[in-house]
This record gives structure tokens, C-alpha cells and sequence, in this order.
């Protein structure tokens, strides 16, 4: 009786223990990360941007953003790279930062 009772106790303390592991939690304003998905900036609720680190990635960015004819890419020691293009019919200055936001300058 004695081992029968201390194994139902050792069976439901794992069980109870299995459950609370299993919990995960979120921050408010994050998306959990899945395989193609997005995830979010803690407390933002904005896509988290990808480091731009090669010449080819700053111009796909341009481009994705409807800018063409990319050309004089150039990165500076903070990382950004900077440059022209076509928008509009127009040539402007372009800059990509570090971590891939585009500005006209």
C-alpha cells in the first residue's frame, strides 16, 4: 500500500512539474518566432529589421523599396552605405543605416 501510494505521488509531482515547464511566455508587443515569420521589437509591435552588412543586400533593399538604378554604393565606418538612385523619374541620394532603414538625402 505504502509503495503503491508513494508511486502515485511521484507520478503526479512529474506531471505537475511537466505542466509548468511546458508554460512559455511572451512579452506584450512580440510575436512568438516561427520558421518564415516575423518577429517583433519588445514593446513595439513594428517588424524588427535585419542588419545590413553587404553592398548586394543594401541595393536589394533599395530596390525592394522601388528605387532603381542603383549605383556608387559606399559604407562608412558606422556601417551605413550610401549613394544614388532613381525615384520618381528622379536621381537622389539614397543612405541604407546599419540596421536597413532608407533615407533620401
Amino acid at each position: 500500500m505504502r509503495t503503491t501510494f508513494a508511486t502515485l505521488a511521484l507520478i503526479a509531482a512529474a506531471g505537475i512539474g511537466s505542466a509548468a515547464y511546458a508554460q512559455t511566455t511572451t512579452q506584450p508587443g512580440t510575436t512568438p518566432s516561427a520558421p518564415g515569420g516575423t518577429t517583433t521589437m519588445p514593446g513595439s509591435g513594428t517588424p524588427a529589421t535585419k542588419p545590413v552588412a553587404g553592398e548586394a543586400a543594401a541595393k536589394a533593399a533599395l530596390e525592394a523599396k522601388g528605387y532603381t538604378g542603383v549605383k556608387k554604393l559606399k559604407r562608412d565606418n558606422a556601417g551605413n552605405w550610401s549613394g544614388t538612385a532613381m525615384k520618381n523619374n528622379a536621381e537622389v541620394a539614397v543612405m541604407v543605416d546599419s540596421t536597413g532603414k532608407i533615407r533620401e538625402q
